[in-house]
């Protein structure tokens, strides 16, 4: 047991960071083999942006990722990619990646060649490391074991991405469960879904998980963190055209350790229309 032990704490593969400097330090140094951390917030908050960026940033650090959705295509995630790779290289476009989903950007000759070039970009700093698995409502996880224990023999670290963990369960039903959000049998699928992914992360990886702030009471027993992604109170930022124009706005990422209390606050401005989020106390990673 002492040298099982000693090996586990000595012989993890290293921290994958998030692209956040002070969430790497609250986590220990980012996205850790056997931790599961819950991402959760109101619906439009920028939970999606927030997870696929995640994904984004490990794969750009080497791990290989499993980047799981119900919602988003090959072409949307894309979309989001090119955008945030445009918004850094093109400082003069202000394109939102819905025009770069729907085709709109490509009837611009300026803007064609900039998100031919920004899909160029991402591709590139990704390489083969990202890796969408599509999910439909009610599949079981087991299927993201399989796509994860896959990537494990061809890579050292491997990180697990799931978008709206609710996909997993079925939809709470009856008018008292309506204006709860939730009942019996619905919650205990969700826990049985955070059980699952527990086991997924204890295999090995690191997982992340989002979900709507009501089904975070019933994930919070299993996770390593939990954050939730709100409207910022603070005093609101005067914004360029460019940045008014793509949504921008303040947030807050609200971190909580081991389910004892808020660890920290992080502040955040998210740029919608481009999926970038910049954290405003600590420079993230380019």
């Amino acid at each position: 047991m002492q040298v099982d032990i000693t090996t586990r704490m000595g012989a993890l593969a290293p921290a994958t960071t998030t692209g956040f400097g002070q969430l790497d330090r609250l986590l220990a140094g980012g996205l850790r083999s056997g931790t599961l951390l819950s991402l959760s917030g109101k619906p439009g908050c920028g939970k999606t942006a927030m997870a696929l960026l995640l994904a984004y940033m490990a794969a750009r650090a080497r791990a290989a990722v499993v980047f799981t959705s119900a919602v988003l295509d090959e072409t949307d995630i894309m979309a989001r990619l090119a955008a945030r790779a445009m918004y850094r290289e093109y400082p003069e476009a202000d394109t939102h990646y819905g025009a770069i989903w729907s085709g709109e950007a490509w009837e611009d000759d300026f803007t064609r060649q900039a998100v031919g070039t920004s899909v160029n970009v991402a591709v590139r700093k990704v390489g083969n490391l990202l890796h969408l698995f599509r999910v439909k409502a009610l599949d079981s996880t087991a299927e993201i074991a399989n796509a994860a224990a896959y990537l494990w023999s061809r890579f050292e670290r491997v990180v697990v991405v799931v978008d709206g963990m609710e996909t997993f369960c079925a939809a709470a039903g009856g008018d008292a469960a309506r204006a709860a959000g939730i009942n019996a049998d619905y919650s205990n699928r969700l826990s049985q879904v955070a059980h699952e992914l527990k086991q997924l992360a204890d295999s090995g990886c690191a997982v992340v998980v989002t979900s709507q702030l009501q089904s975070q009471p019933f994930i919070l027993p299993v996770t390593t963190a939990s954050c939730e992604l709100s409207d910022s109170n603070a005093a609101g930022e005067v914004y360029s055209p460019r940045d008014s124009a793509l949504g921008t706005r303040r947030v807050d990422l609200t971190v909580t350790k081991n389910r004892v209390g808020p660890t920290a606050s992080i502040p955040l401005r998210f740029i919608a229309g481009s999926s970038v989020f910049e954290q405003l106390t600590d420079e993230h990673l380019e």
